[in-house]
């Protein structure tokens, strides 16, 4: 029986292919189930070589099959809510397998605390943002195992090059968290100070290549300082817990944040309550937001504030949700939108509305609506049961 794919509805183009996704993820955990039971059949005697039933079968190779193997095994055993959900098509394939490399590392307590944190808003969010949200579960359920691997992987830090075509080529720094959040910094403020000074006739991401080129090859910087955010709790940084740190977006260890919150001359610490995850610590009589608003609106929103955009808060415009002077210049009424957003918003035909303070709701131009969520700065804690007797 095929598949009606003609509609008259412009939306039902857009419904029904999200229809098909639902179904897609069905039937793939569905094999996977298949899968993880043929590979527990043959586990005693087939000397190893199920992969390559399965590679031929599938017509993949016998890398990829072993790797699908792994990864049934790994869904039918360790997550099953994850599992459960991909049948019910809740969940894309590739955000599963997402969630189980990550805790590929870790024991199985540990992989379902990590499944229990993210597989709530997993299904809403892009790959970039299911990435964070892992990288910052793992951190936050196994601090010490996190730690203990980062001072493994540190070890491992390296440069290496690739090609990639028409004469072109990619150079690769592998390097702690910290360090690339530091680089990525000092390049792009760099490209934007150069670009924002006219006559640049490159685009800011040849400005950006070309800082990094010139970097590395020792030409002078102007002596410009980057300024990163250190995102981190006060009671990590007074050892009374384990919480993770960020450093601009990148989780951090607990004892990583530690050791760059004593740098203070290089790092902008962003303290966060710990039990709600905000910044601890605004309307203004004119449209420009001052510096001390658009910095806390930065740090606050993070990323654009667009459905799914992970582009970063302090590459974004301030955009007043209610047009000024209709609406104040303040906190409330500000939001980070990335110059393609903030143009679908005034020239696509895409509204926003403030639900409450950190929400919104986008009407796309064809009707559907998109909710955004704020996300915490940093992950709150859950405060401990009172031991005192209930009022009555």
């Amino acid at each position: 029986m095929g598949i009606q794919t003609h509609f008259a509805d412009t939306r039902d183009l857009l419904g029904n292919a999200v229809l098909l996704q639902k179904m897609i993820g069905h039937y793939q955990g569905v094999q996977l189930e298949l899968l993880a039971d043929f590979a527990r059949t043959t586990a005693d005697s087939d000397g190893g070589f199920a992969c390559h039933e399965v590679a031929t079968l599938l017509h993949i190779t016998d890398y990829a099959a072993d790797h699908r193997l792994r990864f049934a095994i790994t869904l039918t055993s360790r997550l099953p809510n994850t599992l459960a959900l991909l049948k019910e098509g809740g969940l894309e394939e590739y955000k599963a397998q997402l969630i189980a490399k990550a805790v590929e590392p870790l024991s199985d307590e540990h992989a379902a605390a990590v499944e229990r944190r993210v597989l709530g808003k997993a299904p809403s969010q892009t790959p970039t943002q299911l990435r964070n949200a892992l990288a910052k579960a793992v951190l936050a359920v196994d601090p010490e195992g996190a730690e203990e691997r980062r001072q493994e992987k540190r070890r491992d830090r390296r440069v290496s090059s690739q090609p990639t075509e028409d004469g072109m080529a990619m150079l690769i720094l592998h390097h702690t968290a910290e360090q690339i959040a530091a680089c990525h910094a000092h390049i792009t403020g760099r490209a934007r100070h150069l670009k924002a000074a006219g006559n640049e006739p490159r685009t800011l991401s040849e400005i950006e290549a070309d800082v990094a080129a010139d970097l590395l090859c020792g030409a002078g910087t102007g002596g410009r300082v980057v300024e990163v955010h250190l995102t981190v709790p006060a009671t990590t940084i007074a050892g009374v817990d384990q919480q993770p740190g960020e450093v601009d977006g990148l989780p951090v260890t607990a004892q990583a944040a530690r050791d760059l919150a004593a740098e203070a001359d290089r790092w902008r610490w962003i303290r966060t309550d710990p039990t709600t995850g905000q910044v601890t610590d605004l309307t203004y009589p004119r449209y420009e937001p001052p510096e001390v608003l658009k910095t806390f609106v930065q740090v606050r929103d993070r990323t654009c504030r667009f459905p799914g955009c992970t582009r970063r808060a302090r590459r974004c415009d301030i955009d007043h949700t209610t047009r000024w002077p209709d609406g104040p210049t303040c906190e409330a009424n500000c939001a980070c939108l990335c110059r393609r957003h903030h143009r679908a918003k005034h020239e696509g035909g895409w509204q926003i509305k403030p639900i409450k303070p950190g929400w919104y709701r986008w009407t796309s131009p064809l009707g559907f609506e998109h909710v955004v969520a704020p996300e915490p700065v940093m992950e709150p804690t859950v405060p401990p049961p009172r031991d005192d007797p209930p009022p009555f």
